[in-house]
């Protein structure tokens, strides 16, 4: 276990769950070779988690398991995400360049045709004439790099992504409930590629990416305010950052997914609040504590949304792009300043 005030992540353990079935709970530096919860003890699924039964239905629907991946450079945001939500799979891939935005979405009941792996594992959908893959590039703990790759209507891109250092949080989705869950997080990893819209295509060669792979049982209602991104210091240190409230903050403040990344090394960033704008409103967030200083203001340019009502499953999403200033400093005692920074905030509501 390591608390949010510790100056060094420790090392990540080999797996999630201990050999009774207890979730690692804690942060760390690095990527664990076993990334299932299957066998973890989860009292907040009741009776069909009971031993013997891993496999129950109500986990089968409480399990979502995601990856996501963000390029930035200057005003070029290019996002994608593989998504499997148990009962159904999502895909989605976003071009946002100023204020325009090129966007392919689908869903596959039943998750056809829809992986999101694990860290060290592709995460791939595909449909007719729609590809989006995620691979690993090296299988190294910890140190792992991508390719991203887009082939869809009106859009293409590829991207070779370099390594960094994992952020891993095992932790209670449930603050207390007793539902398992466990994120990993890279910032700041060098990107380079190219993106094509409609037969126009755009080099970016000195871009910078995050990647979030997170899985877990989650709550009927889970709510979630979220920060991205990367780019470089006065110095030209490459930097990445993730902050987050309302998923994997521990319910005794113990530990947080905020970690800042400096030449794709990560440190803790305290616990934050969002003050969430709406629109081109900017967003404040702010956090202080022994794991260090967060003063930032998000300026949105413009947002990818979607809204999803299926009677029991529902969805208010927003993504929106835009640029960061401010302070970072984690506890190490590491500080940065960022000067229109770009990245990404969210803002969820999810009922599944």
């Amino acid at each position: 276990m390591t608390s949010v005030s510790a100056a060094d992540l420790p090392p990540a353990p080999e797996a999630l769950v201990d050999l009774h079935g207890a979730p690692r709970e804690g942060a760390y530096q690095g990527d664990p070779r076993a990334t299932s919860l299957e066998d973890a003890r989860a009292p907040g699924l009741g009776r069909l988690a009971a031993p013997g039964r891993p496999r129950g239905l109500l986990r089968a629907l409480r399990r979502k398991t995601w990856c996501w991946v963000g390029v930035f450079e200057e005003d070029c945001v290019v996002a994608a995400a593989v998504a499997d939500a148990g009962y159904m799979g999502l895909a989605w891939a976003y071009v946002a360049e100023g204020e325009q935005v090129v966007d392919v979405a689908w869903k596959a009941p039943g998750g056809l045709a829809v992986r999101a792996g694990p860290p060290l594992r592709p995460s791939v959908a595909m449909a007719p004439g729609r590809l989006i893959s995620i691979s690993p590039t090296a299988t190294a703990a910890g140190e792992g790099g991508l390719t991203l790759t887009l082939e869809l209507p009106g859009l293409r891109a590829g991207f070779d992504i370099g390594p960094a250092r994992s952020l891993t949080v095992v932790s209670d989705l449930g603050r207390g409930a007793g539902l398992p869950g466990a994120t990993v997080k890279r910032g700041g990893m060098a990107a380079a590629g190219s993106v094509e819209i409609e037969g126009r295509r755009r080099p970016l060669t000195r871009a910078l990416a995050c990647v979030d792979w997170t899985t877990g049982y989650f709550p009927r209602r889970t709510t979630w305010h979220w920060a991205t991104g990367a780019g470089r210091d006065d110095g030209g240190r490459a930097l990445g950052f993730n902050l987050a409230r309302g998923v994997h903050d521990d319910a005794r403040g113990r530990f947080t997914e905020n970690a800042l990344w400096l030449d794709g090394q990560p440190a803790a960033l305290p616990p934050v609040g969002f003050l969430v704008g709406e629109g081109r409103t900017p967003w404040t967030i702010r956090g202080e504590g022994p794991a260090g200083l967060v003063d930032l203001v998000f300026e949105p340019r413009g947002e990818r949304k979607e809204d999803v009502d299926l009677v029991l499953v529902s969805s208010k999403y927003r993504q929106p792009f835009g640029e960061f200033s401010g302070v970072l400093r984690d506890a190490r005692g590491r500080e940065v300043r960022l000067d229109r920074v770009p990245g990404v905030a969210e803002d969820h509501l999810a009922v599944w």
